[in-house]
């Protein structure tokens, strides 16, 4: 009776959050992975091939399968993914930008992938949450990664409020994005719903030549002109 091949590894695959040249952001290693693989489950398939052209451009991308995880991000979808890796072929899991499985759909193949005792290794590269965090100041002892607030009114207000109250009664660092189309609604939602002396951080286009990262109570916020940061990709922490 023969035995089940051994299973393939999940390599967790950073990649960049900037127009910049691979060799300022990403260790080696990234490519040393990535060179050998032909199965990736991604969040944008036209990302992540772009991505591979990037950093290995003499790498064939026709032959490669992609497995789209970021319109459906559920168990099936996932088990689909993994398909390779019970087969024994090692599977790259690739995000929109940054690391996968933080703020992004690739946790649900992590989690299956452990379900299944498929063995994962997150790769080092740059995270625009935790680069924010770094450069804002603010607590990096105890922070809480929120995602997005609620679009509507009065909800949106309520939620500020309540993260602005655990920001000073816990001294955790709260952490937030938003659809760059939006951010100049969140940045005078802050405005108006939070007390003078919360700080606000807000960094936009990380890594980029013109990145902005500024950090300010909402009473200095209140008195300066708004910030250029409508459609470019921001992160918002409260503290």
């Amino acid at each position: 009776m023969e035995s089940a091949p051994a299973k393939g590894t999940l390599y967790l695959i950073p990649c960049f959050i900037a127009e910049t040249d691979y060799r300022e952001v990403l260790p080696e290693k990234i490519r040393e992975v990535v060179a050998p693989l032909q199965y990736f489950a991604v969040e944008n398939i036209r990302s992540a091939r772009r991505f591979i052209r990037r950093i290995l451009p003499d790498k064939p991308i026709d032959p490669l399968t992609f497995y789209d995880i970021g319109k459906r991000s559920d168990r099936a979808v996932a088990r689909e993914a993994l398909a390779p890796c019970l087969q024994g072929f090692d599977l790259g899991v690739i995000s929109e930008a940054g690391v996968p499985a933080v703020a992004d759909p690739g946790a649900r193949v992590v989690r299956e992938a452990h379900r299944l005792d498929i063995p994962v290794v997150p790769l080092s590269g740059p995270s625009s949450l935790l680069m924010a965090l770094m450069a804002s100041g603010l607590s990096g002892q105890n922070f809480a990664f929120n995602g997005y607030l609620p679009i509507r009114q009065p909800d949106r207000n309520k939620a500020i409020r309540h993260f602005e109250a655990r920001a000073q009664s816990e001294h955790q660092s709260q952490i937030f994005i938003e659809a760059p189309y939006r951010n100049l609604k969140l940045y005078e939602d802050f405005c108006t719903a939070c007390r003078p002396q919360t700080r606000l951080t807000i960094a936009a286009d990380l890594l980029q030549p013109d990145q902005l990262i500024r950090t300010r109570t909402i009473g200095q916020w209140r008195k300066e002109q708004k910030p250029d940061i409508q459609k470019r990709p921001a992160i918002f922490i409260l503290g």
